[in-house]
């Protein structure tokens, strides 16, 4: 018969073993703590002056739950001061410094979504990755855009969409900068930070890359897009591109954003943009986008160092269904702790 201590060491045998095999930044090992509501910049310009049909159009969707608050305004110059958030999810317990950082940004078209919009499948990365013994912040940035009425019909133009990336790149850089100064007090490397956007958060994640005043040491674009491709080959940012090729809301090649002349479009989307689109009659002038189709042409050109992950024939926001949600992770996590290890 087998003496006791030695049943009650092989019982633990395959815990010990997990406990091996498991790799930081890799496995998911860690229990996560969220702390959240922290301010990362105070004082900024917000657009205060609501349109009527922020809330009519919310009531066009489906259940309450399920629709997103919309950010519609009437003019650009009346405006408030207010802070922004970010939500904290890391490793509990753990004691390890220098660890890397991923900020998450939320998608939303611009005029919807926050951090911790759980409709978007980017706020279940902050868990997946916090697991795994990264530090992430999933931050809020303006959105919100201006409704213009002319000889009775409403549009957005193009340069209301410009003055919305504008802002939200500034948001995004100023997390940065935040971070970068109190890496010491929340344990990371601050020349190990990454930026994971998806759908416009994708757009402020390329454009921050492009300007290139912050940088960081990777970023991931889940069907993103540029409106400045003249710089794009200056792009110095290790990037993963993961797009769909027949996305109708960021364009896969080029074109404008939000395809609402698609029928296909108008049938998906039963809320937000499309409801307000077709009951109002808006009329949605956006720039010409350069999609990720575009973006890995001009840096394998300039032989610049990037990943692409494209599904052929899928739309927009697919990686919340199975196989992509689990292989878009994947591709996620292995392009971040790819990053990490070098030098």
């Amino acid at each position: 018969m087998m003496p006791k201590s030695l049943v009650t060491f092989f019982s633990l045998v395959p815990f010990i073993s997990f406990g091996i095999c498991a790799e930081r930044y890799k496995d998911s090992s860690f229990e996560i703590e969220k702390i959240s509501n922290l301010i990362y910049t105070s004082d900024v310009p917000f657009l205060t002056k609501k349109h009527f049909i922020t809330s009519l159009a919310i009531g066009l969707g489906q259940p309450s739950d399920e629709v997103p608050s919309l950010y519609f305004y009437q003019n650009a110059n009346e405006i408030t001061y207010e802070n922004l958030y970010f939500d904290l999810y890391q490793p509990k317990n753990d004691t390890t410094n220098d660890r890397p950082l991923v900020i998450v940004v939320h998608g939303g078209a611009f005029v919807s979504g926050s951090k911790n919009d759980l409709n978007q499948p980017i706020i279940g990365y902050c868990d997946s990755l916090a697991a795994r013994g990264y530090v992430v912040a999933s931050i809020d940035y303006r959105v919100g855009l201006v409704l213009k009425d002319k000889k009775n019909q409403l549009f957005i133009d193009s340069l209301d969409f410009i003055r919305a990336v504008q802002w939200g790149v500034q948001d995004l850089q100023g997390a940065i900068r935040f971070f970068k100064a109190h890496a010491e007090k929340y344990n990371i490397n601050s020349k190990e930070i990454f930026i994971i956007g998806n759908s416009s958060g994708a757009i402020l994640a390329l454009h921050s890359a492009i300007e290139n005043v912050e940088q960081v040491k990777g970023i991931v674009s889940l069907w993103g897009a540029t409106i400045d491709d003249a710089h794009i080959r200056n792009i110095a940012t290790p990037i993963l591109l993961v797009h769909g090729t027949k996305d109708e809301v960021i364009p896969f090649a080029k074109g404008q954003m939000l395809n609402l002349d698609s029928i296909r479009m108008r049938n998906r989307l039963k809320s937000g943009y499309a409801s307000a689109a077709s009951a109002f009659n808006i009329n949605f002038s956006s720039p010409f986008f350069y999609g990720s189709f575009v973006i890995d042409s001009i840096l394998s050109k300039n032989r610049m160092a990037h990943d692409t992950y494209f599904f052929d024939g899928l739309g927009h926001d697919f990686y919340d269904r199975e196989p992509y949600k689990t292989d878009v992770l994947q591709r996620v996590v292995e392009f971040l702790y790819k990053y990490i290890q070098a030098e």
